[in-house]
């Protein structure tokens, strides 16, 4: 006979594991939830920031700990500080979970994955959502072992696209849907209402961690292309070119494929008429993408 977590005198434990803004509305919701409790949370180190690194910051997720009064570890303790707890949540934490942690959870590590697994494993998914022009993507969770996006299926949900999302956009909307399915899905897992499903992993995609250099739009891309380009890579790392020899990032483009929000290499961002004033002779035509 099964416990019922959802009852009031019995709360599931959870250790959180995690680190960005991503993360921070699940941590806020598990927070709340009344079947649930968590008992600490596992976070990066927080990040040297200035010019001599002088000063540090918190991770996001470690300032709502912190003001809840959650512990925080900034690595993964010994096993014996988790054994209390009966599941884990990790959701973008920055390393890998060994497998000796995971198996120290009555009920495993749940992640939570923005994308529809077994699509887009990997580091960005949400950029390469928006590259592909995709007309759908959703929200996975996943039972973790011990490789990356690789265990079997909790739960998804779906969500149609407009095709006007930036990155910023939809890594908000899906934070947002990941926190809602998680609340929703976690008493009946827990309580053994739900199997997780193998993933068909022949079906697997992958996309890498992106870098300044994977923002520079390529010469004589369509107008297509560049449009969803400059989409995926906002805010970061931001689509650029050259136009006299400076970078000029991209922040934002029409349809037509003309710029409207522009950022020349150590100045401020301005809109592209604004950008045109102080250059007179310069034409639409000048972007490679247009010729």
């Amino acid at each position: 006979m099964s416990i019922d977590y959802t009852k009031p005198n019995k709360k599931v434990e959870i250790v959180f594991f995690g680190t960005p803004e991503f993360a921070v509305p699940t941590l806020k919701a598990l927070y709340k939830a009344n079947f649930c409790e968590i008992t600490s949370v596992v976070t990066m180190p927080d990040k040297p920031i200035g010019r001599h690194h002088s000063v540090s910051v918190p991770s996001p997720v470690k300032k709502i700990a912190k003001a809840n009064n959650i512990k925080v570890y900034d690595s993964i303790p010994q096993k014996s500080a988790l054994k209390k707890a009966d599941l884990g949540i990790v959701i973008a934490y920055g390393k890998i979970i060994p497998k000796q942690v995971i198996e120290s959870f009555k009920f495993g590590v749940l992640n939570i994955h923005p994308s529809l697994l077994p699509k887009y494993r990997g580091s960005s998914p949400v950029q390469a959502t928006i590259l592909n022009r995709d007309k759908q993507t959703g929200i996975t969770i996943i039972k973790l072992d011990d490789e990356m996006d690789h265990g079997p299926i909790v739960a998804q949900k779906k969500i149609d696209l407009s095709q006007n999302e930036t990155s910023s956009m939809l890594h908000d909307a899906l934070a947002k849907e990941g926190a809602k399915l998680m609340i929703k899905i976690l008493p009946d897992y827990i309580n053994g209402k739900i199997k997780p499903k193998e993933q068909n992993h022949s079906r697997a995609t992958f996309t890498k961690k992106l870098s300044k250099k994977d923002a520079e739009i390529q010469k004589n891309s369509t107008i297509e292309s560049v449009e969803s380009f400059v989409r995926a890579m906002n805010p970061w790392p931001g689509a650029w070119t050259t136009l006299n020899g400076k970078k000029l990032i991209i922040w934002e483009m029409k349809k037509n494929g003309a710029p409207s929000i522009v950022q020349l290499e150590g100045k401020k961002k301005m809109s592209f008429e604004e950008f045109k004033k102080g250059r007179p002779g310069l034409k639409i035509n000048d972007f490679l993408w247009l010729r």
